[in-house]
């Protein structure tokens, strides 16, 4: 069986394009000891300027903790309310906020082991509510075989572009239903399926699955395309060497998104969250690392540093601890200062460093990238993103 489902996953890589949404943006952000009056003024999932918020949960995380509604009503109630959203005027805006509130603990959403896990149709996490450090990663294939019975799928069937489609098609016709794995500790749950709006992608939606690293296939067993950059993570020593990473980074993430083989836009967002994370590849090394971030909700999509505290969730509770700014005004600016980005300075404490008090001064570059996203009726999705990174500047750089 496990042969047979991954090479059905190979197949449906190959047939459905996984095409992401204009909230594919990348920014850097930093951990911080914040203060309370600036979480005050920087709610965590802000609601976008002229987007109604959308319908109120039905059924809450917290009242399954508390043994007042079933898991199965609670799951459905969450793809409900997505199908909702996704039909909207603003529905690109509204699925931003949705999952930002899917990752906010107490929400309506989330609470204590009660929350969602969204996959892409080839089994990778895209959405983890808890562990947003595990999105990208390839689902064990024994798993999801049970997830994909769950919802009345054959996995034989994702062999077959066409029958993949079809059995996709005909899941969100139904509920879903339970899955269980005995063998394996927590790999159990509740699936159902919904499609997204204009790009009709399937995401499979888990409610009750305490899904961790063990569910997962070691990285070392992936397939991955890192790119060839120019100048890499470590290389990063000077403003001309930070320049050139970022920008290297920008037209790599580019290139997968508009790339027309369809196995590179298939697991653009999942595949590049793995390959900018990874502290093996070229992307990140110590404190030299790329973001994410939506340009237009300011909530960031991928922290290459601490995706478990940012990701899908708002950027500007960090400041820059001399000028009292928040840094994400500094780094915006700093972007859309011309075509080409810019650079600025500011103090952030390092954390490689435990006798710097905080006040080493750190130099950052940042640009927008903009590009389409290719869509099945031939036109395209127009996006816009901010890619940044930052260095810590020695006697030796300056």
């Amino acid at each position: 069986m496990k042969s047979v489902i991954r090479k059905a996953v190979i197949c449906l890589s190959l047939a459905i394009g996984m095409l992401v949404s204009a909230a594919c943006t990348f920014v850097l952000l930093e951990p911080e000891q914040v203060q309370p009056e600036s979480r005050q003024a920087q709610p965590e999932c802000p609601l976008p300027t002229g987007v109604a918020p959308p319908a109120d949960a039905q059924v809450t995380a917290q009242q399954v903790e508390d043994g007042n509604a079933s898991l199965t009503d609670f799951a459905l109630a969450a793809r409900d309310n997505h199908v909702s959203v996704l039909q909207g005027e603003r529905a690109v805006e509204q699925t931003l906020y949705l999952r930002c509130l899917f990752r906010q603990e107490g929400s309506p959403w989330r609470s204590g082991s009660t929350y969602l896990v969204q996959l892409t149709p080839d089994g990778r996490v895209y959405v983890h509510a808890q562990q947003m450090s595990l999105s990208g990663r390839q689902l064990n294939p024994v798993i999801y075989a049970a997830i994909l019975h769950a919802l009345g799928i054959d996995p034989a069937a994702l062999t077959d572009p066409a029958a993949a489609m079809a059995a996709f098609a005909a899941a969100v016709q139904g509920d879903g239903g339970p899955f269980n794995v005995p063998n394996i500790a927590d790999a159990s749950g509740y699936a159902t399926i919904f499609f997204t709006g204009s790009v009709q992608r399937p995401t499979v939606l888990l409610a009750g699955f305490e899904l961790d690293a063990s569910h997962l296939i070691p990285i070392s067993d992936e397939a991955l395309d890192y790119g060839d950059p120019a100048i890499t993570a470590g290389e990063v020593v000077d403003r001309a060497t930070l320049k050139a990473f970022v920008t290297a980074a920008g037209e790599y993430i580019v290139e997968l998104l508009e790339s027309d083989d369809p196995v590179a836009r298939s697991n653009v967002l999942a595949k590049a969250r793995v390959t900018l994370r990874d502290p093996n590849g070229p992307w990140r090394d110590g404190s030299v690392y790329l973001s994410v971030m939506d340009r237009a909700s300011k909530l960031i999509q991928f922290h290459g540093g601490f995706p478990d505290r940012f990701e899908l969730r708002q950027g500007g509770i960090s400041r820059d601890i001399a000028t009292g700014e928040l840094i994400v005004d500094q780094l915006i600016a700093a972007a859309e200062s011309g075509p080409e980005g810019g650079f600025w300075e500011y103090y952030f404490d390092n954390p490689a460093d435990d006798s710097d008090s905080a006040e080493v001064p750190k130099v950052g570059y940042a640009r927008v990238f903009t590009g389409h996203i290719p869509l099945p009726d031939g036109g395209a999705f127009p996006y816009e993103f901010i890619v940044n990174s930052g260095y810590y500047p020695t006697p030796e750089s300056e």
